[in-house]
């Protein structure tokens, strides 16, 4: 008898596009494999020691706003396992009624994540840094990521967004 069929459970919220707004991120290895470096340092000097799987996460992070115009990059933190992050998403512009939107395919939207939303930022993101560091380890294939991500719609009121701040920038203190 074989193993059960895997299940994974979509944490996103129904009917959100998630195109705009801030949002934290956790994005984790698999199988929370220490791989982008060590900390180094204790308390609030503790820091990563980033090594070149690191400089290539940390590379293709800030690239983001290079590929997608509207999204701003808060806080980061990499660690050895994860990353750590706040995204900040504007509206995306509209677009010119010239040209038929090539997605509305007679009302269907084709599957994945809506284009520019955080879902398809992610996807871009995990994809091109596991193709970089699965050719810096000499691999032709191979899993970095965990399947899913954590994500969390920061609120504005409460003082929610520095909290949030404080707890990326904090990490490597309280890392391991």
């Amino acid at each position: 008898m074989g193993n059960p069929p895997k299940y994974h459970k979509h944490i996103r919220l129904r009917g959100n596009d998630y195109t705009h707004g801030a949002y934290f991120v956790t994005l984790c290895t698999d199988p929370r494999g220490e791989l982008f470096g060590p900390i180094v340092g204790d308390g609030v000097a503790a820091r990563i020691d980033l090594n070149d799987l690191g400089r290539i996460v940390d590379e293709c992070w800030r690239a983001i706003p290079d590929h997608f115009p509207h999204v701003r990059l808060d806080q980061t933190q990499i660690i050895p396992d994860h990353l750590h992050a706040i995204l900040v998403l504007t509206p995306p512009a509209p677009s010119t009624r010239w040209v038929d939107p090539t997605s509305a395919m007679d009302g269907v939207r084709a599957n994945g994540p809506r284009r520019g939303s955080l879902g398809a930022i992610n996807g871009a993101f995990r994809s091109v840094t596991t193709k970089r560091i699965n050719v810096a380890l000499g691999r032709t294939g191979g899993t970095i990521w965990q399947l899913g991500y954590y994500d969390r719609a920061i609120r504005r009121q409460g003082g929610e967004y520095g909290r949030i701040a404080q707890y990326i920038a904090e990490n490597p203190a309280k890392w391991r």
